[in-house]
């Protein structure tokens, strides 16, 4: 499964790249002036990896991948965006419904890894009934922070002949610390089942 895009109410996506290509054009005129003091000719099929734009993109890479996750980037405000990469596990507690989902409102524990990026995340539930991945998302860091993913969710052999792929939507909010989800889930009109979940990273 591949990550996907998320959204994110923090304009920080709006200024960093603007940095990013600042200090991209300073390493070019670093790296030009350092061959021109030492009197270094390149060859033709060499000049393109020293350009702004290389630079730029293996610095943008660099900081999608590892940068915005320093605690010291996070201390100054530089990113605001909630590192929720790793593995969570809780309960899910489907709400007792009237549905297709009558009778099957058992707690069950549940295990959630979520590979992220700065730009890019995938999110993957696992029960002893069914699997999930996330197709789409979005944090929210002001007032309370959360997020929010779409879903589809695929059941296991051995589950009830009433579980059938579906899709759904998801919401958890994100502690102080960054260590618990906690929220609701609303299932498709296939499951007709919403419930909560709480997690606590490991």
């Amino acid at each position: 499964m591949m990550t996907h895009n998320y959204s994110t109410d923090s304009s920080e996506r709006r200024y960093i790249p603007f940095f990013i290509a600042a200090v991209a054009i300073i390493i070019e005129i670093f790296v030009l002036h350092l061959l021109e003091a030492y009197q270094i000719r390149l060859r033709w099929w060499a000049s393109p990896p020293i350009d702004t734009m290389a630079f730029y993109g293996s610095l943008y890479w660099v900081f999608d991948q590892y940068i915005w996750k320093w605690k010291l980037i996070r201390w100054l405000r530089i990113s605001r965006i909630p590192d929720l990469s790793g593995t969570w596990h809780g309960h899910a507690q489907p709400t007792v419904t009237k549905g297709v989902s009558e009778g099957l409102g058992s707690k069950a524990d549940i295990t959630v890894r979520i590979k992220q990026t700065w730009t890019n995340m995938l999110i993957v539930a696992q029960t002893s009934l069914s699997k999930s991945h996330s197709v789409s998302g979005n944090l929210i860091t002001a007032d309370e922070p959360s997020i929010s993913y779409e879903y589809t969710n695929e059941p296991s052999a051995e589950a009830p002949r009433t579980m059938h792929t579906h899709r759904g939507v998801a919401r958890l909010t994100i502690n102080d610390t960054g260590t618990v989800l906690e929220g609701e889930y609303y299932s498709g009109r296939d499951r007709q089942n919403i419930g909560t979940i709480r997690l606590t990273r490991t």
